[in-house]
């Protein structure tokens, strides 16, 4: 049975993409950083599906206690056959000129940084599969006000994704990204700069918001040997939405 490594996974895009890997068949392993609730419950719901699940508390910009979480992978299930690096946010909006140092740092590391070391710890465990990162449409647009750091690091991730796929490649490891638009997620709830549905209706071509569920499963296939040839690929699920 294959296994998964999702970061970020207890809530939003991270919990709906643990169930959907678990419906397929994966065992999988997740790491969340406080809602221990959620977390638990997120576990019972995937683990329904009749696979393992085990979850860890981990900050995902801590190379220490990420390395922690790899080496209890490798303890459960011996490898890793897709890595789902979704841990990421915007702590809070800050223009250029009302950031600093410390404001970019940190946004950076829970986007960008957070990936890097998710990637350098799981692939040793893999002999072939995919690694998928979360970016987000704002890579294209910019993002919105006091986002241009979240902007930078997800765009960043386009950068990451293309280099990994030339490196890994030659191993049999794919990399791609995926680029949720306006989703109906805690994070929207809360780095949002107003009402999504509304936006959504007047933004994007399709008039709504779109689901965590609906970017899990695109995800899914393509961690699935269906998209065995995708590699170094930028999938939008947005709607249509280019700001």
């Amino acid at each position: 049975m294959p296994t998964a490594v999702v970061t970020g996974g207890s809530t939003g895009i991270g919990a709906a993409t643990v169930k959907a890997l678990a419906k397929a068949g994966y065992n999988v392993a997740f790491t969340y950083l406080r809602n221990r609730d959620k977390a638990e419950e997120v576990t019972r719901e995937a683990a329904s599906h009749g696979v393992r699940v085990i979850h860890r508390a981990a900050d995902a910009t801590s190379w220490e206690e990420m390395a922690q979480f790899a080496e209890e992978v490798k303890r459960q299930f011996g490898r890793v056959d897709a890595l789902v690096a979704n841990a990421g946010g915007l702590p809070e909006r800050r223009t250029l000129d009302e950031s600093a140092l410390d404001y970019w740092r940190r946004v950076v590391d829970l986007n960008l940084t957070s990936a890097y070391i998710a990637t350098k710890l799981f692939t040793p465990l893999m002999e072939k599969g995919v690694v998928i990162y979360v970016s987000s449409v704002a890579a294209y647009t910019g993002g919105g006000r006091g986002a241009f750091a979240y902007a930078a690091a997800k765009a960043g991730l386009l950068g990451l994704t293309r280099a990994l796929a030339k490196e890994l490649g030659p191993r049999g490891i794919r990399v791609v990204a995926v680029l949720p638009g306006l989703i109906d997620t805690p994070f929207h709830q809360k780095a949002g700069t107003g009402d999504i549905h509304a936006w959504a209706a007047n933004a994007v071509y399709l008039r709504r918001v779109g689901t965590p569920e609906e970017v899990a499963e695109v995800i899914a296939f393509l961690a699935s040997e269906k998209a065995s040839y995708i590699n170094g690929a930028f999938i939008d699920v947005n709607g249509g939405w280019y700001g």
